[in-house]
């Protein structure tokens, strides 16, 4: 019989993290501030979860505080508690820092929510497992080898737990990511979600055989260092389009903020600063043959594929799809691909990272 690393959580799931804190009596202690701890804080008032401190590593307190409260330093948590159990509110992919947190959960009882990147409330909870347990399922099922599917089920057990050896569990390095891709045969790609040119750089390190690279950016300040970049590109055409990958050629609401929560909007915010920006299908860009997409578009994966339909039909690139902006990604995307592109085979891979990023769909045909 296969252990719990190998086997989707029983259903229905009668409890879950959320319910572990709250059931909780030793202090919360919050490790680090910013936009996760905002979130986390309104999400653990809803189960009236009550947090004790907010701590920052040695080294990086320097009397601040945040939402009333003292930042301590790890050292005085530990002087103040005998016992304590930590949630963490940031993320990282780095290798040090990602070290750190593993010794940190080695000694300490510690929590790593699984909190929505994209502008949603729409959280991976027990409620929402149990909702979404035979679309989970089905998901599962479609994946074509069994490290794909191990990986789908410890990233699955990781966001109902918050428990780093799920994290950790299964992950992947960028060797393996790119040995599914067929990079030899990758002349012409297209990056949906471009950055600073960076994801550019790594395309033109696997792909011995690229020259062309169309480099979609939206954000302002990304895009700069995109065009960059792309002037001092001698080796590879590199097309800088200042724009966001959408269903349709159109202009949208923009929230340009040059990090993560830059995304479309529906509407303009008052909350966060936004601007109109073009928006591009994928479709459109290229007469000629594309072999490679990456999408990672901050939550919009669904509409950039949409516009990416018949370009797919024709040329029949290879994918990369980012399944982690949005809870229902992992599985939404999965059978959205498999339903319109059924003669792809499909793939999972995770870099190290905390919380589960760096997720990605690759699709093969």
């Amino acid at each position: 019989m296969k252990n719990e690393f190998y086997t989707l959580p029983t259903y229905p799931l009668a409890f879950d993290m959320w319910d572990e804190l709250a059931r909780e009596r030793r202090p919360i202690v919050v490790y680090g501030m910013g936009n996760g701890a905002d979130k986390l804080i309104e999400r653990l008032k809803k189960y009236n979860i009550k947090i004790s401190d907010f701590f920052a590593s040695d080294g990086f307190v320097r009397g601040h505080s945040f939402h009333g409260y003292k930042v301590l330093s790890f050292s005085e948590i530990r002087e103040k508690y005998e016992d304590f159990v930590i949630v963490l509110s940031f993320a990282s992919n780095k290798t040090d820092v990602v070290k750190m947190l593993w010794d940190m959960n080695e000694k300490y009882d510690m929590y790593i929510p699984d909190m929505p990147i994209a502008d949603t409330e729409e959280y991976f909870d027990r409620e929402f497992y149990n909702a979404n347990y035979n679309k989970i399922s089905e998901a599962l099922a479609i994946l074509s080898d069994e490290k794909s599917r191990e990986i789908f089920i410890n990233t699955i057990r990781y966001k109902l737990t918050g428990r780093m050896k799920y994290l950790m569990a299964k992950i992947s390095t960028r060797d393996e990511m790119y040995s599914y891709l067929p990079v030899d045969n990758i002349r012409v790609s297209i990056d949906a979600g471009a950055y600073n040119g960076d994801t550019a750089r790594e395309a033109k390190h696997y792909f011995k055989n690229l020259k062309k690279i169309y480099c979609i950016e939206p954000d302002t300040r990304n895009f700069s260092k995109l065009v960059t970049y792309s002037e001092a590109e001698n080796d590879i055409s590199v097309v800088p389009i200042n724009a966001a990958a959408w269903r349709e050629s159109s202009v949208g609401a923009f929230s340009d903020s040059g990090n993560r929560n830059s995304t479309i909007c529906a509407t303009p915010s008052h909350e966060h600063k936004t601007r109109e920006v073009s928006l591009v299908s994928i479709s459109s860009l290229s007469e000629e043959k594309v072999d490679y997409i990456k999408y990672d578009v901050e939550g919009a994966e669904k509409e950039a594929l949409l516009g990416s339909d018949d370009l797919i039909h024709r040329d029949g690139p290879s994918l990369l799809v980012s399944l982690y902006h949005r809870s229902r990604d992992i599985f939404e995307l999965i059978l959205y691909v498999h339903e319109r592109y059924p003669d792809y085979r499909l793939y999972l891979s995770r870099l190290p990272c905390v919380p589960a990023w760096e997720l990605n769909l690759i699709a093969i045909r």
